[in-house]
């Protein structure tokens, strides 16, 4: 155990002592900041609509208003004094659209296209005004006839009025682990081949043995990648908290206790991988061909995470995926954090990835052991795992 601490301690200063720890954490605070200036700046831009009305369109006003506030839009409604001074708005970009006519000849004018939640708006109160028009003149009542035709909404579940929030922290929570696990495993590839290439690893199994040295370099590299999640999980939980983009702080504790537990059984479940990836071959450029296949294995979750989750968080294919090995470290977390799991879940989808840790981590010592110093052509899977016995 000694010998891995060192092995660990040597992978842990060397990583801290090089620009690319700091410049990955300035890196990632600089992607976030940006995504999130970009996500509040469309947000602001499209919460709002403007309506210039013009002639008979004027009656409207009141009903457009009020269809606006019941769908929980947010709509400028202003008068033009006539057409021409509304056509300049549009133009001017003071008006997103000018709505004009009388009935059965109304008008909906934009500068090169109309939106379409306004266009839906604007023919849904034109609509409501012709069918009441309508019945008044056949001796019905309106009111009546809206009551008569209404349908009330329920749920058999309270209505989550935190989802917005719990999305956004699965999302952030989904890209760190994907980004912590994918560029520290693949680091623990690199490493591996770079000592392999300069012989530095023959000198090192002099006197250390490939089990323990396997596991001080992922060790070590874990919790590399562990503090750079930690500054960057902490970092921009004050950030939300602090500029109000996050509105209910208590969401944030378990949601980063549980992106921390999986980073650790994820990170180690691929870096083992990755070790051994990079022990069959000799030099960098090689490295990529054996490591693909990899990187497309963490990638399926991660895309899986951030389409389907979001739309449909109780989807069950997705449901199914989140407790295999190799695809729980992302799925899981992420369907904690919207809140759709029952608690034996997340335990049973962690159980089932130590198990196949375990098995990893056995079989990654053996091709690691094997491979390390055969140098010249790539080393066959095959090859590898047949050869001796770690």
């Amino acid at each position: 155990m000694k010998t891995v601490l060192l092995v660990a301690r040597r992978e842990i200063t060397t990583q801290l002592r090089s620009r690319t720890f700091v410049v990955g954490i300035l890196l990632m605070l600089l992607v976030f900041g940006g995504y999130g200036a970009v996500i509040v700046f469309a947000g602001t831009q499209g919460s709002s609509s403007s309506l210039v009305l013009d002639g008979p369109a004027r009656e409207l006003r009141g009903e457009l208003q009020g269809t606006a506030d019941r769908l929980g839009t947010t709509l400028r409604v202003t008068e033009a004094g006539n057409r021409d001074t509304a056509e300049s708005m549009v133009r001017t970009g003071e008006a997103d659209a000018m709505l004009t006519g009388a009935p059965g000849t109304y008008q909906l004018v934009g500068l090169d296209d109309v939106a379409p939640g306004l266009r839906s708006l604007v023919a849904d109160v034109v609509e409501q005004q012709a069918v009441r028009e309508s019945l008044l003149a056949a001796g019905a009542d309106p009111d009546r006839v809206s009551t008569l035709s209404g349908v009330g909404v329920r749920t058999l579940e309270p209505v989550d009025t935190e989802l917005g929030q719990r999305i956004g922290t699965a999302f952030v929570t989904t890209f760190l682990l994907f980004f912590s696990v994918t560029a520290y495993g693949a680091a623990v590839a690199q490493g591996v081949v770079e000592e392999k290439a300069g012989r530095v690893v023959e000198l090192l199994l002099a006197t250390v043995p490939a089990r323990q040295l396997l596991a001080g370099k992922v060790l070590g590299l874990g919790l590399v990648g562990l503090l750079q999640l930690l500054i960057l999980g902490g970092v921009g939980a004050a950030v939300a908290v602090g500029t109000g983009v996050l509105a209910v702080p208590a969401l944030l504790l378990p949601t980063l206790v549980s992106a921390l537990a999986w980073y650790l059984v994820g990170f180690f479940l691929f870096a083992t991988l990755y070790a051994a990836a990079g022990a069959l071959v000799s030099r960098q450029e090689e490295l990529q061909s054996v490591t693909a296949p990899i990187a497309i294995v963490l990638l399926v979750p991660f895309l899986l995470a951030v389409a389907v989750l979001p739309v449909d968080p109780r989807n069950p294919v997705t449901t199914v995926l989140s407790f295999v090995p190799y695809l729980s470290q992302t799925l899981m977390p992420a369907r904690t954090a919207l809140g759709v799991t029952a608690w034996w879940e997340p335990v049973l989808a962690y159980l089932l990835a130590l198990a196949a840790l375990a098995g990893m981590v056995l079989l990654s010592a053996r091709v690691y052991r094997n491979s390390v110093l055969r140098t010249g052509a790539r080393v066959r899977w095959r090859d590898a795992l047949r050869a001796g016995r770690p």
